[in-house]
């Protein structure tokens, strides 16, 4: 039900507002020389859970309030530039002790209204403004990445979810195998038929098979805690219906290769999102920097407004009102600070300078991960490949010794061995397809190709 909601346009905007990348209408524009495929296309289930991350997930809260707050800084910065109105009133009771009248306690009324309007502060102000809109692109910067990063995580969890969902019932079903191997080679033991080793073996794999189950039961219990996270309290797991991991094909080896030489021929130009907020914080920086240069300049503003007093009159118990209209110029000038504006610049220069690195990290990061996710891909093939042929072989063995049971060639422990091994087999072959497609959908992300991904413009 939550993917109709794609079309709503209050939905899209409060999404579109939270950065928060969960749109999945349609995969990119750009055409794809190598077609990466991401976990919702084989789990429509995942979709539903990535709209309710979106509405209810905690992470998407945060995001939020982070933006926010970037846009009341915004704001703030907007406002210096614009006119400002002030009033101030007094009304004192005063005693006085005067020669000319008598002493008396007087009552004194003092107020002013006034307007100022800044013209002239050598661009400081407006410089203000542009690093508030810097630091607010880079806020939606961070929260694209984190929201990025959020829903790669969603997908690992449910993927994992899903695994340890299918390993817990082919453990389960190896525990229960592994009874019957247990007591049917006791019974070969007592006919004389069978050594008690094989016996004792198979009851240490049994217990091993109990530990394994033991932490595979706690494993879900943490996946499931990890999904609420991510999705919101909401979240109701016996809903989730999953599907077969069967269902993840690996690409072909001519995809393959087609989608490294893409990889390759990127020439570094991956989507890094912290490599473009870094860039935009050391943007930041140099605005701050040309800022502080004329922070202690002469700053003009233009001033008008009323004032109203009280003045004593000569001879007079009662003071005399007056109000007075004023209209001109105001220059503001710190002469001298105690070298306070020059800390100010050392810290900005040595922040730019660190924003500066963190960028080149980024980017060598971004390439170092390029060839880290290749080199996994073409092991999750080969892996996928082999357990593959294994699963097969495993399977073709098992069919064999279930025709020769009838011939009575082959025992019922050889053949409960032959079931627990092609499970095992089964179990590692899945493993690999997750695997797998996990690290297809992070260098997809990587070249900007993750339908997931929000269009996003930065403001200026």
């Amino acid at each position: 039900m939550f993917r109709n909601r794609i079309t709503d346009p209050v939905f899209q905007d409060k999404y579109l507002r939270r950065f928060w990348p969960v749109l999945l209408i349609a995969v990119s524009a750009v055409p794809l020389q190598a077609q990466v495929t991401y976990a919702e296309d084989l789990f429509p289930e995942l979709t539903d859970l990535m709209y309710l991350a979106a509405d209810e997930g905690p992470e998407a809260q945060l995001v939020e309030l982070g933006v926010e707050e970037k846009e009341g800084d915004l704001d703030v910065a907007r406002s210096q530039r614009r006119p400002r109105i002030n009033m101030y009133a007094r009304l004192l009771a005063a005693y006085e002790w005067r020669e000319d009248i008598d002493d008396r306690l007087r009552g004194r009324i003092n107020a002013n209204l006034s307007m100022t309007q800044p013209l002239y502060y050598w661009g400081n102000l407006k410089r203000r403004e542009e690093v508030a809109e810097d630091r607010l692109a880079a806020q939606k910067l961070d929260a694209r990445n984190r929201g990025l990063q959020s829903i790669m995580r969603l997908r690992r969890s449910y993927l994992e979810w899903l695994l340890v969902r299918e390993r817990r019932e082919i453990l389960r079903q190896s525990i229960s195998l592994s009874d019957s191997y247990v007591d049917a080679r006791r019974q070969l033991v007592d006919a004389g038929r069978s050594s008690e080793q094989d016996v004792l073996e198979m009851e240490a794999r049994l217990l091993e098979k109990s530990e394994a189950l033991a932490r595979t039961e706690k494993r879900s219990i943490e996946l499931a805690a990890i999904l609420r996270q991510l999705v919101g309290p909401s979240l109701d797991l016996n809903h989730l219906q999953g599907a077969s991991l069967s269902d993840i094909e690996p690409m072909s080896e001519d995809a393959f290769r087609e989608l490294e030489s893409r990889v390759r021929g990127q020439s570094g130009e991956y989507l890094n999102l912290d490599q473009e907020r870094w860039e935009l914080l050391v943007s930041v920086e140099e605005k701050n920097i040309e800022t502080l240069d004329k922070n202690t300049w002469p700053s003009v503003d233009f001033v008008a407004g009323f004032y109203s007093d009280q003045i004593d009159g000569i001879n007079q118990a009662d003071p005399v009102f007056r109000v007075q209209a004023f209209a001109g110029l105001q220059m503001n000038w710190n002469i001298f600070d105690g070298w306070q504006n020059d800390g100010w610049k050392r810290g900005a220069m040595a922040r730019k300078r660190g924003f500066e690195l963190q960028a080149d990290m980024a980017d060598e990061d971004a390439r170092r991960q390029a060839e880290t996710l290749l080199a996994e891909l073409q092991l999750n093939l080969k892996q996928i490949e082999a357990r593959g042929k294994r699963e097969s072989i495993l399977s073709r063995r098992l069919e064999l010794l279930n025709n020769q049971m009838d011939l009575a060639t082959v025992t019922g422990a050889d053949l409960i061995e032959a079931e627990i091994d092609y499970l095992q087999a089964r179990q590692g072959l899945m493993e690999a397809r997750v695997d797998y497609l996990m690290n297809l959908m992070e260098l997809g992300a990587l070249l900007g190709l993750d339908p997931a991904l929000p269009p996003y413009a930065s403001e200026s």
